[in-house]
């Protein structure tokens, strides 16, 4: 008998035996028994291309209006996510290869460009996503399109960690998880069409692992996405003869993530003390990790630098500088944390790594008035991250032993209100990132200041947070005997929520919910991933 070239007779699973057709992106009855006649007739994965669901036919965008979001949208947006090649995402290949790409990138560009036709581009984009979920359809624009609605969205909208599993399982689907190593000259036999469409795949891979490890690291769910020889090989995928600046930027986030993935389970929650590391060895760990992002640090800006446009300064150096500073700060404050609920005495926190985490802190916050106009388009992950710098900053001011937080106080506080400064100077609408940003600086440091004056130190560290939000924090331990210190060791516990400890990285010294009604006071969601790094 002879074989069936496309056949795999050495798997007996479904995957080897059924339809291909229907192992590979179209898994339906319909596929699956299909006697290969012509009957299967499944829908085009790319229903939402159709000239129906073009905004510009619908009038919901006049074509020179569109045009110019969509240039907005690829020079000064697309840098922050590396997701589109400029030179085969052009407006006429966008727009007929899927109207909710397109839409998507309109709707982002329009939320910070041209506010009047946001809402009815953004609303046709999440019809269109609709759709997509309710028809099954599959390909690279619709995943593009789907994480562009993640970066900026709506202060109420909570969908981002769904939304990216919904992605990668749809990719999965696509074999995207089976793309092999980059071995630089492995297009040479495609048009130069080809190959960039090959890249763009490969490139939405990519983005997908660096925000599936990212939302994984700050929600504590498990991630999906696992290495492997491809996603390992981006250093020679970068290198490749038609790559762009953004692919620079993206494969220093690869890099980050792939060298540091192993980190947090060895420094997480219950990794030290009488049953795990000691604190020598987990400041010997920490010293090497910091060693290596600096690593990280200096050669992806130098590459960035090289690879960035000459007639503008690219925002690459500074986003790699934020990231690198940011991931510090993480690594840092999570045994910080550990430590100081432990209330242990012979496992107090080193001075430095308490002088680290503050340094990595403020560092974060000074990049802000060098870099305001930058911040302005960036996505609510950074946002994010700077909302948590700051907070992490003012508890540390109420935990941290008074002769250390003594000289630092009066300079923390200044760098703070510098950036809710820079941030308020940036003319941003009512409800923007921006201005949401320098309304929630504001707030955190006059409530502290207001506290600093009435308040005992251990009793601002329950209230300061809790006035923030309008919701009082409960203690669960009697106070009334306590001493100075052990009233400030029993606020740290009684702040704590155990069951948020799980896996997580924020730097938590009260209960989620409290930390969600704070960042909500001042117009942030929090919930399902809205953290990329």
């Amino acid at each position: 008998m002879r074989r069936d070239s496309n056949a795999e007779p050495s798997s007996l699973q479904p995957s080897g035996l059924l339809s291909r057709e229907a192992m590979t992106g179209k898994f339906s009855l319909r596929a699956i028994l299909s006697t290969g006649d012509g009957d299967a007739g499944e829908p085009s994965g790319m229903t939402v291309s159709l000239p129906r669901d073009d905004p510009v036919d619908l009038g919901l965008v006049n074509s020179t209006i569109a045009k110019s979001l969509f240039e907005n949208f690829m020079t000064v947006l697309n840098p922050y996510i590396c997701q589109m090649d400029p030179v085969l995402h052009t407006y006429p290949y966008v727009r007929q290869r899927s109207s909710f790409l397109f839409t998507a990138m309109l709707a982002m560009a329009a939320k910070l460009f041209n506010t009047s036709i946001h809402k009815q581009l953004h609303e046709h984009a999440e019809e269109l996503l609709s759709r997509c979920f309710r028809e099954g359809s599959k390909s690279a624009e619709i995943a593009q399109g789907a994480l562009i609605l993640t970066y900026w969205k709506e202060p109420q909208d909570t969908r981002a960690w769904t939304l990216v599993g919904w992605v990668i399982r749809m990719c999965i689907d696509l074999d995207w998880h089976k793309l092999a190593a980059s071995l630089g000259g492995s297009y040479d036999d495609k048009s130069e069409l080809e190959r960039r469409e090959v890249r763009n795949v490969e490139r939405t891979w990519l983005v997908l692992f660096v925000y599936d490890r990212s939302i994984s690291l700050q929600t504590g769910k498990p991630y999906m996405i696992e290495r492997n020889d491809f996603i390992e090989s981006v250093d020679t995928w970068c290198n490749n003869s038609i790559s762009i600046a953004n692919d620079f930027f993206l494969g220093a986030l690869v890099r980050l993530r792939l060298e540091t993935s192993v980190i947090f389970n060895l420094i997480g929650p219950k990794r030290f003390g009488r049953d795990g590391l000691s604190l020598n060895n987990i400041e010997s760990l920490l010293t090497l990790i910091n060693r290596r992002i600096m690593e990280w640090q200096n050669r992806w800006v130098q590459l960035a630098e090289q690879q960035g446009p000459p007639d503008e300064e690219s925002c690459h150096p500074f986003l790699i500088r934020f990231y690198g500073t940011h991931l510090r700060l993480q690594v840092f404050s999570l045994p910080l944390q550990e430590l100081l609920r432990a209330c242990d005495p012979e496992s107090s926190p080193s001075l430095e790594m308490l002088w680290v985490a503050y340094s990595s802190a403020t560092d974060m916050l000074r990049m802000i008035p060098q870099n305001s106009s930058r911040l302005f388009f960036a996505q609510d992950s950074v946002h994010i991250m700077i909302a948590y710098s700051a907070a992490f900053l003012i508890k540390l001011l109420v935990l941290a032993p008074e002769s250390m937080t003594k000289e630092i106080e009066p300079s923390t506080l200044e760098i703070i209100r510098n950036a809710a400064i820079a941030f308020s100077q940036q003319a941003a609408q009512p409800g923007s990132s921006c201005a949401l940003q320098a309304g929630f600086l504001n707030k955190v440091t006059s409530n502290l200041a207001t506290r600093w004056r009435t308040e005992s130190r251990s009793a601002a560290a329950n209230q300061v947070v809790a006035v923030a939000a309008q919701t009082p924090i409960q203690g669960n331990r009697p106070s009334s005997t306590r001493t100075p210190a052990q009233s400030r060791d029993w606020a740290i516990l009684d702040s704590v929520d155990p069951a948020s400890q799980q896996g997580t990285l924020d730097f938590q010294f009260v209960s989620d919910e409290t930390w969600e009604h704070l960042f909500a006071s001042a117009g942030f969601s929090t919930q399902d991933g809205v953290f990329l790094a």
